[in-house]
């Protein structure tokens, strides 16, 4: 009972953050670390296992985020995010770890690489609690999300790499590209072929005996589980195997679902979301106590003057994990625009604010936790894993640098930063909204004939025709207008929808009157809520 006690805390704790962040105003991430931190003090404690977190929290996680992830901005963006998510991982784990060696002599440069590994992968999750999506530009969100999909795994696999070189004492590059490939390649293909399985195989029974949502969803939800698990029975990356799963999933998906699979599949999406998300940050604050515990003893073992030198190691590994970042997003960029000017294109520069939230971006999260906790405790002939201690100690204080400095200097930064050109898959959206009302309106005018015709309530069939298709005016001149008519439009929609959306509001509350003085029974009520809520649902997202 322990343990499952704990776990309903931690949920708990979850299902509070949000609340507690809006009034506060404490970025959800560090408030929710702050929560596990709180936790630890009144002795709830919940051991972090790496390979269970691997697989229960975020596997399904970059499933989810693979199966979001629109498919135009992984064509457009599949260059840039490779060069950051495999190229930048590389660079950051060369670049930080002699630098480490550099700084820390007492610990072997096997050890620095693999604590350079595990600061490698980024958390574009932590990045959008921390400032909110509204406030990234999209095609930057895009690129960061695109890259945190990857780079788990590249950093994961330069780890093991390490962890073996502290083994054995020896190092090949060959056998590392070979090992490399192999597992990243394998990792892919498994989790396409699971994905492209279940896939056709949910159409297949669909169009077979129909659409049965809860199952379909069960299904859909353990996809990840088994593509991670299979895949790293074979030695080959599980978390690749997640994220291909997800795409599959996602390109796979040529129809649209039923209406009523659609909703439950959302909001079965949004909850999973939610809760693992804040379960990671609250349990990465639940390990900071025992962690903090332990800095006099390394301090002792390493034979620091004081405790302030790791907080000196700390920001300096920050700083320069940073200006790695800073740099390879300025190489590639600056390399980008000389081949566009070279083919004929105009003479560009990047942006010294985009260099900045790219690197303020970089945040690190509780993969890296996972990932440094990950490392054995021992070597094979029992003797202690050099470093180990100290690497746990340094990388948790680099995770909560990076929130802390992207939480102040993002916000900052992003306020002069120029939106780029419109990404195609904006574009495509805009255009799928002036298309989608220009069809309803030629229906809306079809309808309205057929029925006008040897009517006597032609006129009424007018104007509720008129009315519908000046709602879906007001929408195409909200895309298509010129700015003045746009702004009208836009402002015009909103008024109604807020209109629409009080309407909705009251008839709820009359509804809950009538149920609570016994004027209705609860089935009718049930399915009067469940009409309105799916009606505020459309107002929202529209």
């Amino acid at each position: 009972m322990g343990q499952f006690a704990t776990v309903l805390i931690l949920l708990f704790a979850v299902s509070l953050s949000k609340a507690a962040a809006r009034l506060s105003r404490i970025p959800l991430p560090l408030l929710q670390i702050g929560l596990g931190v709180a936790l630890a003090g009144f002795h709830v404690h919940m051991p972090l296992d790496p390979e269970l977190f691997l697989v229960l929290f975020v596997a399904p996680l970059l499933y989810v985020d693979a199966n979001l992830f629109p498919r135009a901005e992984a064509r457009a963006l599949g260059k840039p995010i490779l060069e950051m998510a495999v190229g930048l991982v590389f660079f950051t784990v060369l670049g930080a770890g002699y630098f480490i060696d550099w700084m820390i002599p007492s610990m072997p440069l096997a050890a620095c690489f693999a604590l350079a590994a595990v600061l490698s992968p980024t958390d574009a999750v932590a990045v959008s609690g921390l400032i909110g999506l509204k406030r990234l530009p999209t095609r930057l969100l895009h690129l960061l999300e695109g890259e945190a999909l990857l780079n788990d795994a590249t950093g994961l696999v330069c780890l093991r790499f390490a962890v073996i070189a502290v083994f054995t004492g020896y190092f090949s590059p060959a056998h590392a590209t070979i090992s490399f490939l192999t597992v990243v390649l394998g990792g892919l293909a498994v989790g396409a072929f699971l994905g492209f399985i279940l896939m056709s195989a949910e159409k297949g029974v669909e169009r077979t005996i129909g659409a049965y949502p809860a199952a379909q969803i069960l299904r859909t939800l353990l996809l990840p589980f088994a593509s991670y698990l299979l895949a790293e029975h074979f030695k080959l990356s599980g978390i690749l195997s997640a994220v291909a799963a997800g795409f599959v999933a996602n390109w796979l998906l040529q129809e649209i679902p039923e209406v009523e699979t659609r909703i439950k599949s959302e909001a079965v999406t949004d909850l999973m979301q939610f809760t693992l998300n804040g379960l990671i940050f609250v349990l990465l604050g639940l390990q900071l106590q025992a962690i903090a515990k332990s800095i006099p003893s390394v301090v002792k073992q390493e034979n620091f003057a004081s405790a302030w030198v790791l907080g000196g190691f700390v920001l300096s590994i920050t700083l320069v994990v940073g200006a790695l970042r800073f740099v390879w997003t300025w190489v590639v960029l600056e390399w980008s625009f000389f081949r566009h000017k070279h083919e004929g294109g105009k003479a560009q520069h990047t942006p010294w604010r985009l260099l900045a939230a790219t690197m303020l971006a970089g945040v690190r999260g509780a993969i890296t936790l996972a990932a440094v906790l990950s490392i054995p405790l021992a070597r094979q002939d029992g003797t202690p894993f050099p470093g180990r201690d100290l690497a746990v100690l340094l990388a948790s204080g680099v995770i909560l640098f990076s929130m802390l400095a992207a939480a102040v200097g993002l916000p900052w930064v992003l306020k002069g930063l120029e939106e780029p050109p419109e990404s195609s898959a904006e574009a495509k959206f805009r255009n799928a909204r002036v298309l989608t009302a220009q069809a309803a309106i030629g229906r809306i005018e079809e309808v309205e004939h057929r029925l006008s015709q040897n009517s006597p309530y032609a006129d009424s069939y007018a104007s509720i025709a008129s009315r519908l298709m000046d709602y879906y005016r007001r929408r195409i001149e909200a895309f298509v207008g010129d700015q003045s008519s746009r702004i009208k439009a836009d402002r015009l929609r909103v008024a109604e929808r807020t209109i629409r959306l009080e309407a909705v509001r009251a008839e709820r509350r009359e509804i809950s009157r009538m149920l609570h003085n016994h004027e209705l029974e609860p089935g009718q009520a049930r399915a009067l809520l469940k009409k309105l809520d799916n009606t505020e649902a459309t107002l929202k997202g529209g």
